[in-house]
């Protein structure tokens, strides 16, 4: 029964991430998942429930790939552009109405996404701040919850397409300008040679 409720999150998340959350109706679902209705809702009450099952899923799953990448980063600094780059992957596969869709129509799972912002995604920069500082690479005046905050006012600002107005297919791209932005912000002279070496190495 386990297997089959994963299966289903899995293919309804590709299905919603695809065409939107509030436009794909359960019969449209069903119908992509080759599945009936009745199957689906026998592991999930409604479709409050199943988005709010695919946002906890998918947010496992970003925590995973930004402790995987924490541990592979040879510096703070290669850990914090690594989300950056894992960004770009993940907003290239969703679509422009998601955000807006969550917010407006699924309170509850949005409530999720902006618990993981506050608590998760706040401690994390917090600890990267921190790392970079023990390590010798950014400013040791730098207080690393305050700049987290700061992280995270612009991801949200971002997400409300607060900043340019933001197309979602270029999410990633900007969300890498505003880390590199902070990067060269917070380095110091030894955090900006290994700061230009990974750009390289990232060029090539």
């Amino acid at each position: 029964m386990e297997d089959k409720r994963k299966e289903i999150i899995e293919k309804s998340a590709a299905v919603f991430l695809r065409h939107g959350i509030r436009s794909v109706t359960m019969d449209d679902l069903a119908r992509e998942l080759s599945m009936s209705k009745k199957t689906i809702y026998n592991y999930f009450k409604d479709k409050d429930d199943l988005i709010q099952r695919i946002v906890s899923t998918l947010i496992h799953q970003n925590q995973q790939e930004s402790e995987c990448s924490r541990e592979r980063s040879a510096d703070a600094i290669e850990a914090l552009m690594s989300i950056s780059n894992f960004a770009t992957r993940l907003f290239t596969e969703i679509h422009s109405s998601v955000f807006f869709d969550l917010q407006k129509y699924y309170p509850e799972a949005w409530a999720i996404v902006q618990n993981y912002r506050k608590e998760i995604i706040h401690g994390k920069i917090s600890q990267n701040i921190l790392r970079g500082q023990e390590e010798g690479v950014y400013l040791k005046e730098l207080n690393p919850k305050i700049m987290a905050e700061i992280h995270l006012s612009m991801v949200t600002a971002l997400t409300n397409g607060a900043i340019f107005n933001t197309d979602i297919n270029k999410f990633g791209e900007v969300l890498e300008e505003i880390i590199l932005f902070q990067l060269r912000g917070i380095v110091n002279d030894k955090g900006r040679e290994i700061l230009n070496k990974h750009m390289k190495n990232k060029v090539k």
